[in-house]
Protein backbone atom coordinates (compact mmCIF):
# COMPACT_ATOMS: atom_id res chain seq x y z
CA UNK A 1 0.00 0.00 0.00
CA UNK A 2 1.22 3.43 -0.97
CA UNK A 3 1.79 5.74 1.93
CA UNK A 4 -0.33 8.91 1.95
CA UNK A 5 0.84 11.75 4.10
CA UNK A 6 -1.42 12.71 7.01
CA UNK A 7 -2.09 16.18 5.64
CA UNK A 8 -3.51 14.76 2.39
CA UNK A 9 -5.74 12.29 4.25
CA UNK A 10 -7.20 15.14 6.24
CA UNK A 11 -7.80 17.09 3.04
CA UNK A 12 -9.60 14.16 1.44
CA UNK A 13 -11.72 13.69 4.54
CA UNK A 14 -12.73 17.34 4.59
CA UNK A 15 -13.62 17.21 0.90
CA UNK A 16 -15.80 14.14 1.49
CA UNK A 17 -17.60 15.75 4.45
CA UNK A 18 -18.16 18.93 2.48
CA UNK A 19 -19.60 16.99 -0.43
CA UNK A 20 -21.99 15.12 1.81
CA UNK A 21 -23.15 18.36 3.45
CA UNK A 22 -23.57 20.04 0.05
CA UNK A 23 -25.64 17.19 -1.35
CA UNK A 24 -27.81 17.13 1.77
CA UNK A 25 -28.44 20.87 1.62
CA UNK A 26 -29.34 20.73 -2.07
CA UNK A 27 -31.66 17.77 -1.46
CA UNK A 28 -33.44 19.57 1.39
CA UNK A 29 -33.75 22.75 -0.65
CA UNK A 30 -35.24 20.96 -3.65
CA UNK A 31 -37.68 19.03 -1.46
CA UNK A 32 -38.68 22.22 0.35
CA UNK A 33 -39.29 23.96 -2.99
CA UNK A 34 -41.68 21.31 -4.22
CA UNK A 35 -43.50 21.11 -0.88
CA UNK A 36 -44.08 24.89 -0.78
CA UNK A 37 -45.16 24.88 -4.39
CA UNK A 38 -47.64 22.11 -3.75
CA UNK A 39 -49.12 23.97 -0.76
CA UNK A 40 -49.47 27.29 -2.59
CA UNK A 41 -50.91 25.87 -5.82
CA UNK A 42 -54.80 25.92 -5.72
CA UNK A 43 -56.41 22.57 -6.26
CA UNK A 44 -58.39 22.16 -9.44
CA UNK A 45 -62.01 21.06 -8.86
CA UNK A 46 -62.69 17.50 -9.80
CA UNK A 47 -64.75 16.98 -12.88
CA UNK A 48 -68.38 16.22 -12.20
CA UNK A 49 -69.49 12.69 -12.65
CA UNK A 50 -71.80 11.90 -15.51
CA UNK A 51 -74.69 11.65 -13.03
CA UNK A 52 -73.95 15.09 -11.54
CA UNK A 53 -73.67 16.62 -14.99
CA UNK A 54 -76.99 15.08 -15.92
CA UNK A 55 -78.62 16.48 -12.75
CA UNK A 56 -77.20 19.95 -13.42
CA UNK A 57 -78.46 19.93 -16.98
CA UNK A 58 -81.89 18.75 -15.83
CA UNK A 59 -82.08 21.49 -13.20
CA UNK A 60 -81.14 24.13 -15.75
CA UNK A 61 -83.81 22.84 -18.15
CA UNK A 62 -86.42 22.87 -15.39
CA UNK A 63 -85.52 26.45 -14.47
CA UNK A 64 -85.78 27.53 -18.11
CA UNK A 65 -89.12 25.72 -18.41
CA UNK A 66 -90.47 27.43 -15.27
CA UNK A 67 -89.38 30.85 -16.54
CA UNK A 68 -91.03 30.21 -19.91
CA UNK A 69 -94.24 29.10 -18.20
CA UNK A 70 -94.33 32.24 -16.06
CA UNK A 71 -93.90 34.41 -19.13
CA UNK A 72 -96.68 32.60 -20.99
CA UNK A 73 -99.21 32.86 -18.15
CA UNK A 74 -98.33 36.30 -16.84
CA UNK A 75 -101.55 37.79 -18.22
CA UNK A 76 -103.87 35.27 -16.59
CA UNK A 77 -105.36 35.48 -13.08
CA UNK A 78 -103.25 33.94 -10.38
CA UNK A 79 -104.19 30.38 -9.59
CA UNK A 80 -104.92 29.19 -6.10
CA UNK A 81 -103.67 25.88 -4.69
CA UNK A 82 -106.28 23.12 -4.97
CA UNK A 83 -108.48 22.79 -1.89
CA UNK A 84 -109.54 19.14 -1.65
CA UNK A 85 -112.20 17.79 0.67
CA UNK A 86 -113.11 14.12 0.82
CA UNK A 87 -116.32 13.68 -1.11
CA UNK A 88 -119.13 15.92 -2.28
CA UNK A 89 -122.47 14.15 -2.12
CA UNK A 90 -124.02 16.49 -4.71
CA UNK A 91 -121.63 16.04 -7.65
CA UNK A 92 -124.06 13.60 -9.33
CA UNK A 93 -127.03 15.92 -8.96
CA UNK A 94 -126.44 17.54 -12.34
CA UNK A 95 -127.75 21.10 -12.48
CA UNK A 96 -128.47 21.02 -8.73
CA UNK A 97 -124.91 20.14 -7.68
CA UNK A 98 -123.50 22.42 -5.01
CA UNK A 99 -119.91 23.64 -5.00
CA UNK A 100 -118.79 26.03 -2.28
CA UNK A 101 -116.45 26.26 0.71
CA UNK A 102 -118.01 23.19 2.37
CA UNK A 103 -118.89 21.17 -0.75
CA UNK A 104 -115.66 20.97 -2.71
CA UNK A 105 -114.45 19.10 -5.78
CA UNK A 106 -111.03 17.74 -6.69
CA UNK A 107 -108.85 18.10 -9.77
CA UNK A 108 -110.16 14.87 -11.26
CA UNK A 109 -113.71 16.21 -11.28
CA UNK A 110 -112.62 19.57 -12.72
CA UNK A 111 -110.61 18.01 -15.55
CA UNK A 112 -113.37 15.59 -16.49
CA UNK A 113 -116.08 18.24 -16.31
CA UNK A 114 -114.27 20.38 -18.87
CA UNK A 115 -114.56 17.63 -21.48
CA UNK A 116 -118.36 17.59 -21.11
CA UNK A 117 -118.98 21.25 -22.00
CA UNK A 118 -119.64 23.08 -25.26
CA UNK A 119 -118.10 26.23 -26.72
CA UNK A 120 -120.61 29.09 -26.46
CA UNK A 121 -118.90 31.16 -29.15
CA UNK A 122 -118.81 28.38 -31.75
CA UNK A 123 -122.30 27.12 -30.99
CA UNK A 124 -124.27 30.31 -30.32
CA UNK A 125 -121.96 33.23 -31.11
CA UNK A 126 -121.84 34.30 -27.44
CA UNK A 127 -118.55 36.13 -26.95
CA UNK A 128 -116.17 36.35 -24.00
CA UNK A 129 -115.25 39.88 -22.90
CA UNK A 130 -111.71 39.08 -21.72
CA UNK A 131 -109.48 37.06 -24.06
CA UNK A 132 -107.32 35.73 -21.21
CA UNK A 133 -110.33 33.76 -19.92
CA UNK A 134 -110.26 31.65 -23.06
CA UNK A 135 -113.40 30.45 -24.84
CA UNK A 136 -116.62 30.39 -22.77
CA UNK A 137 -117.61 26.79 -21.93
CA UNK A 138 -120.95 25.68 -20.50
CA UNK A 139 -123.16 22.62 -20.08
CA UNK A 140 -125.20 22.01 -23.27
CA UNK A 141 -128.63 22.36 -21.60
CA UNK A 142 -127.58 25.50 -19.75
CA UNK A 143 -126.01 26.91 -22.91
CA UNK A 144 -129.24 26.61 -24.90
CA UNK A 145 -131.16 28.45 -22.19
CA UNK A 146 -128.46 31.09 -21.83
CA UNK A 147 -128.62 31.73 -25.56
CA UNK A 148 -132.41 32.17 -25.38
CA UNK A 149 -132.08 34.53 -22.42
CA UNK A 150 -129.42 36.67 -24.09
CA UNK A 151 -131.41 36.84 -27.35
CA UNK A 152 -134.47 38.08 -25.48
CA UNK A 153 -132.44 40.66 -23.61
CA UNK A 154 -130.79 41.96 -26.76
CA UNK A 155 -134.10 42.04 -28.68
CA UNK A 156 -135.57 44.32 -26.02
CA UNK A 157 -132.42 46.44 -25.72
CA UNK A 158 -131.59 47.50 -29.25
CA UNK A 159 -127.89 47.92 -30.00
CA UNK A 160 -126.80 46.09 -26.87
CA UNK A 161 -124.82 42.86 -26.54
CA UNK A 162 -124.48 40.72 -23.44
CA UNK A 163 -121.13 38.96 -23.04
CA UNK A 164 -119.62 36.46 -20.64
CA UNK A 165 -116.82 37.41 -18.28
CA UNK A 166 -115.81 33.82 -17.55
CA UNK A 167 -117.99 30.71 -17.43
CA UNK A 168 -116.25 27.40 -16.71
CA UNK A 169 -112.91 27.71 -14.91
CA UNK A 170 -110.42 24.98 -14.13
CA UNK A 171 -108.89 27.09 -11.34
CA UNK A 172 -109.86 29.46 -8.56
CA UNK A 173 -108.46 32.93 -8.10
CA UNK A 174 -106.75 34.76 -5.26
CA UNK A 175 -108.35 38.14 -4.67
CA UNK A 176 -109.66 37.78 -1.16
CA UNK A 177 -113.33 37.19 -0.33
CA UNK A 178 -114.45 38.33 -3.80
CA UNK A 179 -113.04 35.12 -5.30
CA UNK A 180 -113.26 31.41 -4.60
CA UNK A 181 -110.22 29.17 -4.27
CA UNK A 182 -109.67 26.22 -6.58
CA UNK A 183 -111.95 23.37 -5.56
CA UNK A 184 -114.58 25.70 -4.06
CA UNK A 185 -115.51 27.79 -7.11
CA UNK A 186 -118.94 27.29 -8.66
CA UNK A 187 -117.34 28.00 -12.03
CA UNK A 188 -116.09 24.38 -11.89
CA UNK A 189 -119.68 23.15 -12.25
CA UNK A 190 -120.14 24.09 -15.89
CA UNK A 191 -123.49 25.71 -15.01
CA UNK A 192 -122.34 29.23 -14.09
CA UNK A 193 -121.38 32.38 -15.99
CA UNK A 194 -120.51 35.94 -15.12
CA UNK A 195 -122.49 38.19 -17.48
CA UNK A 196 -122.16 41.82 -18.52
CA UNK A 197 -123.30 44.34 -21.12
CA UNK A 198 -120.14 46.38 -21.96
CA UNK A 199 -122.28 49.38 -22.86
CA UNK A 200 -122.79 49.95 -19.13
CA UNK A 201 -119.14 49.33 -18.15
CA UNK A 202 -116.68 46.45 -18.18
CA UNK A 203 -115.85 46.16 -14.47
CA UNK A 204 -117.53 43.65 -12.18
CA UNK A 205 -118.40 46.03 -9.36
CA UNK A 206 -121.50 45.75 -7.19
CA UNK A 207 -121.41 49.49 -6.49
CA UNK A 208 -122.26 50.12 -10.17
CA UNK A 209 -125.45 48.02 -10.06
CA UNK A 210 -127.74 51.06 -10.53
CA UNK A 211 -125.93 51.79 -13.82
CA UNK A 212 -126.15 48.23 -15.15
CA UNK A 213 -129.57 47.72 -16.69
CA UNK A 214 -128.64 44.17 -17.75
CA UNK A 215 -128.03 43.02 -14.15
CA UNK A 216 -131.39 44.44 -13.10
CA UNK A 217 -133.06 42.71 -16.05
CA UNK A 218 -131.38 39.40 -15.22
CA UNK A 219 -132.50 39.58 -11.60
CA UNK A 220 -136.13 39.93 -12.70
CA UNK A 221 -136.16 37.56 -15.68
CA UNK A 222 -133.39 34.93 -15.43
CA UNK A 223 -135.55 32.37 -13.57
CA UNK A 224 -137.77 32.09 -16.68
CA UNK A 225 -134.78 30.48 -18.41
CA UNK A 226 -133.71 28.32 -15.46
CA UNK A 227 -131.05 30.71 -14.13
CA UNK A 228 -130.81 32.30 -10.67
CA UNK A 229 -128.99 35.24 -9.14
CA UNK A 230 -126.53 32.98 -7.34
CA UNK A 231 -125.15 35.51 -4.86
CA UNK A 232 -127.81 38.01 -3.75
CA UNK A 233 -126.78 40.71 -1.32
CA UNK A 234 -129.28 39.57 1.33
CA UNK A 235 -127.61 36.13 1.46
CA UNK A 236 -123.97 37.27 1.51
CA UNK A 237 -123.58 36.64 5.24
CA UNK A 238 -122.23 40.08 6.01
CA UNK A 239 -120.34 42.75 4.12
CA UNK A 240 -117.59 41.70 1.74
CA UNK A 241 -115.08 43.37 4.05
CA UNK A 242 -115.84 40.80 6.76
CA UNK A 243 -114.48 37.23 6.93
CA UNK A 244 -116.09 34.64 4.66
CA UNK A 245 -119.35 33.37 6.14
CA UNK A 246 -120.86 30.23 4.59
CA UNK A 247 -123.07 29.04 7.43
CA UNK A 248 -125.79 26.56 8.29
CA UNK A 249 -128.49 29.18 7.67
CA UNK A 250 -127.82 29.36 3.94
CA UNK A 251 -125.38 32.25 3.64
CA UNK A 252 -123.37 32.04 0.43
CA UNK A 253 -120.42 34.17 1.51
CA UNK A 254 -120.56 36.32 -1.63
CA UNK A 255 -122.39 39.26 -3.17
CA UNK A 256 -122.08 39.35 -6.97
CA UNK A 257 -124.67 41.00 -9.19
CA UNK A 258 -123.20 39.44 -12.36
CA UNK A 259 -122.98 35.75 -11.42
CA UNK A 260 -125.80 33.58 -12.79
CA UNK A 261 -126.22 29.88 -12.24
CA UNK A 262 -128.35 27.41 -14.18
CA UNK A 263 -130.50 25.13 -11.99
CA UNK A 264 -133.40 24.40 -14.37
CA UNK A 265 -136.81 26.09 -14.58
CA UNK A 266 -138.59 24.35 -11.65
CA UNK A 267 -135.86 25.06 -9.09
CA UNK A 268 -135.16 28.55 -10.47
CA UNK A 269 -138.84 29.48 -10.14
CA UNK A 270 -139.04 28.18 -6.57
CA UNK A 271 -135.88 30.08 -5.61
CA UNK A 272 -136.88 33.34 -7.28
CA UNK A 273 -140.40 33.27 -5.82
CA UNK A 274 -139.19 32.18 -2.38
CA UNK A 275 -141.20 28.99 -2.03
CA UNK A 276 -139.11 28.00 1.01
CA UNK A 277 -138.24 31.54 2.10
CA UNK A 278 -141.56 33.27 2.83
CA UNK A 279 -141.93 34.63 -0.68
CA UNK A 280 -138.49 36.27 -0.76
CA UNK A 281 -135.58 35.50 -3.10
CA UNK A 282 -133.84 32.43 -1.74
CA UNK A 283 -130.19 31.35 -1.69
CA UNK A 284 -129.25 28.13 -3.44
CA UNK A 285 -127.81 26.70 -0.21
CA UNK A 286 -130.91 27.51 1.83
CA UNK A 287 -133.16 26.12 -0.91
CA UNK A 288 -131.33 22.78 -1.05
CA UNK A 289 -131.57 22.35 2.71
CA UNK A 290 -135.15 23.49 3.31
CA UNK A 291 -136.43 21.52 0.32
CA UNK A 292 -135.11 18.38 2.02
CA UNK A 293 -132.10 17.62 -0.16
CA UNK A 294 -129.26 18.47 2.23
CA UNK A 295 -128.87 17.49 5.88
CA UNK A 296 -126.17 20.02 6.70
CA UNK A 297 -124.72 23.02 4.87
CA UNK A 298 -121.42 22.99 6.74
CA UNK A 299 -120.52 19.31 6.95
CA UNK A 300 -120.87 18.52 3.26
CA UNK A 301 -123.49 15.83 3.94
CA UNK A 302 -126.69 14.92 2.13
CA UNK A 303 -129.81 13.23 3.48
Amino acid sequence: MKYVPVSKRRLHKRILIFSIIFVSVVTVAVATFFIVRAINTPQQPEENSEEEKSDDNENEENQDSEEDTKEETSTEPEEEPLLVQAGNCTVNWGKLMLINYHFTVDQGFISNRRTQLINLTETYGINELNAYNGVPLLDAEAAAQLNAMINDYESTHSGHEMKTVSCFRSYGTSCGRLCAATGTSEHHSGYACDLIDPAYGTSLDTDTLPNHIEWQWLKENSYKYGFIDRYPEEWAGGSMAQPLNVDENGSTGYYETWHYRYVGNPAATEIATGKYNNGKYDSFEHYLKTSGRLKSLTSGSCL
